[in-house]
C-alpha cells in the first residue's frame, strides 16, 4: 500500500514538474522559493531574534514574502521585481553582478553566488509575470 502511495506521489509529481517545463512557466513555490532560501533569507528575511541579537533584514530587504520581495528594500523601492521587466528588476541585477562588483549579491565572503542556470530561471519567472501562485510567504 505504501509503495503503491508513494509511486503515486512521484509521478504526480513527475506530472506537475512536466507540466511546468512543456507550457514554459516557472513554480515560484516549488522552482524560485528554494533558491531564495537556500541563498538569500539568511540575510533577507523577517527581523527576528539570533542568539540573543537581533537580526534585521540587510538593505531593508525582505525576500520572505510575496509582497514584500515586490515591496523592495530602501534603495530602489518598487523595483526589486517588475513583473515582466528581468532587465529593470534589481533582484535579477544584483546576483548577475561580476564578483568584483560591490552590488553583487551574495556579497563575497556571504554565501555561494546564485548559479547561471538558477539566475535563468529566475528571469524567466519575472518575464512571465512573476507569479506567486498561491504563496503568500510572511508579511
Amino acid at each position: 500500500m505504501n509503495m503503491k502511495l508513494t509511486l503515486a506521489a512521484v509521478a504526480a509529481a513527475f506530472a506537475v514538474t512536466s507540466a511546468s517545463a512543456q507550457d514554459g512557466t516557472v513554480d515560484f513555490e516549488k522552482q524560485i522559493l528554494p533558491i531564495l532560501k537556500e541563498q538569500c533569507f539568511k540575510c533577507h528575511e523577517k527581523e527576528h531574534e539570533d542568539n540573543g541579537r537581533v537580526k534585521k533584514p540587510k538593505g531593508g530587504l525582505r525576500l520572505d514574502g510575496a509582497a514584500v520581495i515586490m515591496k523592495g528594500g530602501k534603495e530602489y523601492p518598487e523595483e526589486n521585481v517588475v513583473a515582466g521587466k528581468p532587465d529593470a528588476s534589481w533582484l535579477l541585477k544584483t546576483i548577475a553582478l561580476p564578483d568584483t562588483d560591490e552590488m553583487a549579491m551574495p556579497p563575497e565572503g556571504k554565501g555561494d553566488r546564485v548559479s547561471a542556470e538558477n539566475q535563468a530561471l529566475i528571469k524567466k519567472w519575472i518575464e512571465s509575470g512573476a507569479s506567486f501562485g498561491a504563496w503568500k510567504g510572511e508579511e
